[in-house]
C-alpha cells in the first residue's frame, strides 16, 4: 500500500491525520467499514519520535495488504488511515524496543467478515525479508514483494509473536451499501455531443508491450483482441491513430518513439450522439517506456467520459501528477465533466480511490464525487477477468446511448463473473 501519511509530533505523541472521508459504495461481495487495531513494531533504541511514523509504522503498513488478501475471507484498506502513537517501551525479557500505535481507517471487507478481521504485520522490518522464504509470498519468487507477503502460507517458517504480530481489527462502524443508484448517463456526453472512452491494456510482461497486439502471446494482448472484436460487433468503425497525431494531442515533451504502443479509434453514431473509443495497447509501467500510456491517461482525464484501465496496479504509482511530470505536460482533470473511472488491477481500491476523487474536487464539489464514479478491485484481480469487466462496464453505456435503457450500478456490479471485492465508489 502506498502511504501518503502526514505526521505531527504533539506532546511526545505522534499523531497522523489524512482526512478520512466516507463515500457512497456498492459491491455484491463486499462492504465498507471503519476498522481499528493496535499495532506493534520493533524500533532502534535511539529512534526519535518524529521518525516513528515514516521509518517504522508506514513501512510496516506496506505489509498490510498481503495477509488481508491471502485470507479465506478477504479485505483491503483504503489509504485514509489515522494513526496515533500510544507508547514506546522495552520488552523486559528480550530487551527489544517497540512502539505501540492505534490504527483507524476504512476497509472494504468480504461480506463474511462482520465482527473482526485478523491483522498480521512483521515485527522487525530489517530482518523480515531474510527470514521470509519463497513460501511466505502468495506468488513465490515472481512477485516477492510486501503486497504478496503471506506468513500463514504452507511451508512459511515465520512464527507468530516472534517474526510477526497478529492483532484483532475491530469492525467498529459499518457503511451501508447503496441500493438504487445509476451512472449519470445523460452527463457522459461532452458539449459536442460525444461520449469519449479511453480503454488501456497494459502488457503483463513489459517487453511484450513493445510489440503489436495482433499476434502477441501476452496474457493481456488476448484481452485487447477480444475488446477490439466486441467493439466491431457493436457497430463501430475503426482506424489506427498514428503516433504523430497522439503526440500533437498530448503535447508531451518526451517522445513516444521508443515505446509508442498501439492505439485504435472506434466510432459510432447514435442519433445525434457520437461515441468515440480509443483502445490502447502497450507498456503501462513507470518510466519513459510508458509515456504513450501516460498520454492516454491525460486524454482520459482532460477530454474523456470513461477511462478503464486493465493491467498491473503498479502499487499506486500511476497517479496523475507523476504521469504529467513524466510526459512534460501537466494533467488537468476536467472537473466540469462527469466521468467514470475503472481500475481493474490489483487492490486499486487502496491505490486509485481517494487520489482521483481529490483530483476531481472543486469549490462546488469539495469531495470530487458529484462528477466521478470509480470502480475498483479490493484485492488482486486476474488478467483472465479483464475482458469480462470491460464488456460488462461498457455495455450499459452503449445500450443507453442506442436505446435509452438505464442499468443501475447495482446491476452492473452484479453482472461481473468474478469477484475481487470489486465495487463502485462515489455512486451518489
Amino acid at each position: 500500500m502506498r502511504n501518503r501519511l502526514l505526521s505531527a509530533a504533539l506532546s511526545g505523541c505522534l499523531v497522523l491525520f489524512t482526512g478520512s472521508t466516507a463515500f457512497a459504495y456498492y459491491s455484491k461481495d463486499s462492504y465498507e467499514a471503519d476498522v481499528t487495531f493496535t499495532g506493534i513494531v520493533e524500533i532502534a533504541d535511539d529512534t526519535p519520535d518524529f521518525l516513528l511514523l515514516p521509518s517504522y509504522i508506514s513501512r510496516q503498513l506496506l505489509y498490510l495488504a498481503g495477509p488481508l488478501q491471502a485470507a479465506p475471507k478477504k479485505a483491503a484498506a483504503k489509504n485514509d488511515a489515522k494513526v496515533d502513537v500510544l507508547e514506546k517501551y522495552r520488552d523486559s525479557k528480550t530487551g527489544k524496543r517497540y512502539v505501540r500505535y492505534r490504527y483507524t481507517g476504512t476497509f472494504v471487507l468480504d461480506n463474511g467478515l462482520q465482527d473482526v478481521v485478523k491483522i498480521r504485520l512483521p515485527l522487525n522490518l530489517d530482518e523480515i525479508w531474510e527470514r521470509s522464504t519463497v513460501n511466505c509470498f502468495s506468488w513465490g519468487d515472481k512477485y516477492r514483494m510486501a503486497y504478496f507477503w503471506a506468513p500463514l502460507n504452507k511451508g512459511c517458517p515465520l512464527v507468530d509473536g516472534v517474526d510477526y504480530v497478529t492483532a484483532d481489527g475491530a469492525i467498529v462502524a459499518k457503511h451501508a451499501n447503496t441500493t438504487n443508484t445509476a451512472p449519470a448517463y445523460e452527463r457522459l456526453a461532452n458539449g459536442n455531443g460525444e461520449i469519449r472512452i479511453v480503454l488501456t491494456y497494459g502488457a503483463d510482461d513489459d517487453k511484450n508491450g513493445k510489440s503489436a497486439p495482433d499476434k502477441n502471446t501476452d496474457y493481456n494482448a488476448a484481452n485487447y483482441r477480444d475488446i477490439r472484436k466486441f467493439l466491431l460487433n457493436q457497430g463501430f468503425s475503426v482506424r489506427t491513430v498514428p503516433v504523430d497525431e497522439r503526440e500533437r494531442e498530448c503535447g508531451n515533451t518526451k517522445p513516444l518513439a521508443a515505446s509508442p504502443g498501439h492505439v485504435e479509434e472506434f466510432a459510432r453514431k447514435d442519433g445525434g450522439r457520437k461515441i468515440v473509443v480509443r483502445l490502447f495497447w502497450g507498456v503501462t509501467n513507470i518510466g519513459e517506456d510508458s509515456v504513450a500510456f501516460f498520454c492516454m491517461a491525460k486524454e482520459a482525464a482532460e477530454r474523456g467520459s470513461v477511462f478503464l484501465y486493465a493491467g498491473h496496479s503498479r502499487v499506486g504509482l500511476l497517479d496523475l501528477k507523476y504521469m504529467g511530470d513524466q510526459i512534460g505536460a501537466p494533467i488537468k482533470m476536467n472537473n466540469d465533466q462527469y466521468q467514470i473511472f475503472g481500475f481493474f488491477g490489483c487492490s486499486s481500491y487502496s491505490y486509485y480511490n481517494l487520489s482521483y476523487f481529490a483530483a476531481k474536487a472543486s469549490k462546488t464539489d469539495p469531495e470530487g464525487t458529484k462528477n466521478a464514479d470509480i470502480i475498483t478491485n479490493g484485492v488482486t484481480g486476474s488478467f483472465g477477468s479483464m475482458t469480462d469487466f470491460t464488456i460488462k462496464t461498457l455495455t450499459p453505456i452503449f445500450n443507453w446511448s442506442a436505446r435509452g435503457t438505464k442499468a443501475t450500478w447495482q446491476q452492473v456490479m452484479n453482472s461481473y463473473s468474478e469477484r475481487f471485492l470489486t465495487g463502485v465508489n462515489g455512486d451518489e
